[in-house]
């Protein structure tokens, strides 16, 4: 099996056990070993091999254009290259050849543990594991003693401390990249390190990083056909998208105008990805509600890229259905007529009669037994333009959940941003039973909006359609990236409130939520509300919380930057480097207590994913909740994450070498 891909970019000054620490990664990770510095040694043998005086800059820079990627680690050591090695290095444009030949050497290797200096801020700058390894001066001037020493080469250790002194001193002050850590590099103290500690060390942090890379998501959106189901109530349109679906989605019920809204799920088939719009019940002669249903069917036929006109073949044809059909018969996309009900072939009759209609050929379907689907859909895919409709196109909004117990307004707000009358809103409690899709345009970006059906005061009491609307509205949360919560302003905060905030929480969303019909409250009672609410949500200090008014639009002009905040906080990934930083002082302020008569050491952590932010901290012993919590608000402090939940998972383990691989 081939290894993923992995760069580690190792930099720090001479003496810190560079070379050894990465020469021993790249072996037990199975990587190349890349060292920067030998390669300036390559250019130089390539500049002598061809002849070229190191003082001629212009033919110089020509032969490091193109570097071989192998070379004889013995010649190149050699004291003919070490004589002008440095001569050929201070060229710059050798330099920017030298960074190009770097990274084509590592990136074809696939896995490379690359180490040099300004590795991290200039040859891979985008590499998902940085390292910068340091020492004190003086330990550093005794390891290259005692290498001198082994070695037979005579030293003085108060002249080798002087040169390390004076390289460091050169390395940090010099213009053209000065030696330092990047921003996001994990800084490892080597002074009272072993080798196998260093390595130990870097090995577990390096493997975890890998795997934070394996959570990285890709959200890109295609644009989608949309199929628009639509006929007069109760004729079985909701069964028959459930059909289409493979899946129990639409809710079905034997009462007409169950489906009070237009719908949208993703279906398909036979390879093919599309939109299946339910519809409610279209009726031309009806009034109030059943009127605003029939008036949503209209907008779906609209932005349909195909439509599917439902008739019931039992009943025949109605006045209803005839109307439709003409106002059909004028739409510029195709329409597929199904007779629906067809449960014996001694219907055949009653399905003739519906070439009356003048939509040509009628399918017949039983949605109830699943009998004459695939024919449907096959049609369906047939008839698909090779362009979805402009109207039809999500290319990729963020995706807002509207959630809150019934009544409190979800409906009122969505039809406030929109100016349509998107989601039908009526005076009774749960009028809206099905998620309601709608793209939003509002100050800054493009929206979509799901108004979810409002949860009843127990899911194991609700009855019929809206049981299965309860159920819904948590898969609707868990397809949502951002939630706005509504809670009702002029009631006192309820258990159902505290259900659905604990719902949004267990699925990871970000968060904002709404005081709604704030504009019904006197100063007084604000006042006391505010007070209220900080102690019943204390536990939610990282969220906003917007006194707003659906019904007079009071202050909804502040929820989109707050919804843009929680989204950015949602999406939010901090550094391998930059997270250890924080953990390494955050600890020796606050060490965690101890356990069981033992002292839990915090050895690493890294972000595992995002969307929400997820920590994973890897220790020698347990954490109590606690001190997590402790973690997760210092955390906060230093990197924001507003609006969003974070999750911080424990991992204990040994900090040995076994325990490593």
């Amino acid at each position: 099996m081939n290894q993923p891909q992995l760069i580690v970019a190792v930099d720090g000054p001479a003496g810190t056990g560079k070379s050894s620490t990465c020469r021993a990664l790249a072996e037990r990770l199975d990587a190349l070993y890349v060292d920067t510095g030998a390669m300036y040694r390559v250019a130089t043998l390539a500049v002598l091999r061809a002849g070229i005086d190191p003082a001629d800059t212009r033919a110089v820079v020509a032969a490091t254009a193109d570097l071989p990627t192998d070379y004889d680690e013995e010649e190149i050591r050699g004291p003919e290259v070490t004589a002008h090695v440095s001569a050929v290095s201070a060229i710059p444009e050798v330099r920017r050849n030298l960074v190009d030949f770097q990274r084509r050497v590592a990136l074809e290797a696939g896995r490379a543990i690359v180490e040099g200096r300004d590795i991290g801020t200039v040859v891979f700058p985008d590499a998902p594991v940085k390292v910068y390894l340091t020492a004190d001066p003086g330990v550093r001037a005794r390891r290259r003693y005692e290498q001198d020493l082994a070695a037979g080469r005579k030293a003085d250790f108060e002249a080798v401390l002087a040169d390390v002194l004076r390289r460091d001193e050169a390395d940090s002050t010099r213009e053209d990249s000065p030696l330092r850590p990047a921003e996001d590099a994990v800084v490892v103290d080597t002074s009272e390190m072993t080798l196998e500690e260093v390595v130990d060390h870097l090995t577990g942090l390096i493997l975890d990083s890998e795997m934070a890379l394996e959570y990285e998501e890709d959200h890109e959106k295609e644009a989608l056909c949309t199929v628009a189901v639509v006929g007069r109530p109760n004729v079985g349109k909701s069964s028959l998208v459930n059909r289409f679906l493979g899946r129990r989605e639409a809710v079905v019920e034997d009462n007409p105008g169950v489906t009070r809204d237009r719908v949208s799920y993703l279906a398909e088939w036979t390879g093919q990805r599309f939109w299946v719009q339910d519809t409610g019940g279209w009726d031309p002669n009806v009034k109030g509600i059943h009127a605003a249903i029939a008036r949503q069917a209209e907008a779906a036929m609209a932005t349909a890229d195909v439509i599917v006109l439902v008739v019931d073949s039992k009943v025949g044809i109605t006045a209803t259905d005839e109307v439709m059909a003409r106002r059909l018969q004028r739409a510029e996309v195709p329409v597929i007529l199904v007779a629906n009900k067809f449960d014996s072939d001694a219907q055949y009759a009653d399905v003739a009669e519906l070439y009356s209609l003048g939509l040509g050929d009628p399918y017949p379907v039983s949605a109830q037994h699943g009998r004459g689907g695939a024919d449907v859909l096959d049609k369906i895919i047939a008839s698909f333009p090779e362009e979805p409709k402009a109207a039809s196109i999500v290319s990729g909004p963020r995706r807002v959940a509207l959630v809150g117990r019934p009544n409190v307004g979800k409906s009122s707000l969505l039809n406030k941003f929109t100016g349509e009358e998107r989601s039908v809103v009526d005076n009774v409690a749960g009028t809206t039973v099905d998620p309601v899709d709608s793209l939003v345009q509002l100050d800054q970006h493009l929206w979509k909006f799901v108004d979810t059906a409002g949860l009843r005061k127990k899911v194991r009491n609700a009855q019929g359609h809206e049981y299965y609307a309860s159920l819904r509205t948590r898969g609707v949360i868990d397809a949502a990236e951002v939630c706005v919560m509504l809670i009702d302003a002029s009631a006192p905060i309820s258990e159902q409130d505290q259900r659905v905030l604990n719902m949004v929480l267990e699925a990871g969303k970000a968060l904002v939520i709404g005081m709604n019909k704030w504009d019904l409250m006197d100063e007084d009672r604000r006042w006391e509300l505010d007070r209220e609410l900080d102690l019943q949500l204390a536990h939610l200090p990282w969220v906003s919380r917007i006194n707003i008014s659906a019904k007079t639009g009071r202050a909804l002009q502040k929820l989109e930057p707050a919804m843009l905040e929680a989204l950015e906080s949602w999406d939010q990934r901090v550094s391998t480097g930059r997270l250890n930083n924080w953990l390494r002082e955050t600890i020796a302020k606050n060490p965690p207590p101890m356990k069981n008569n033992r002292l839990p050491k915090v050895l690493f952590a890294t972000q595992a994913s995002t969307r929400p932010p997820t920590i994973v901290l890897f220790t020698t012993g347990f954490l109590d909740a606690g001190y997590r919590r402790y973690l997760e608000r210092k955390l906060r402090e230093e990197f924001g994450f507003h609006g969003s939940p974070v999750r911080i998972a424990v991992r204990v383990r040994e900090r040995t070498k076994a325990s490593q691989r």
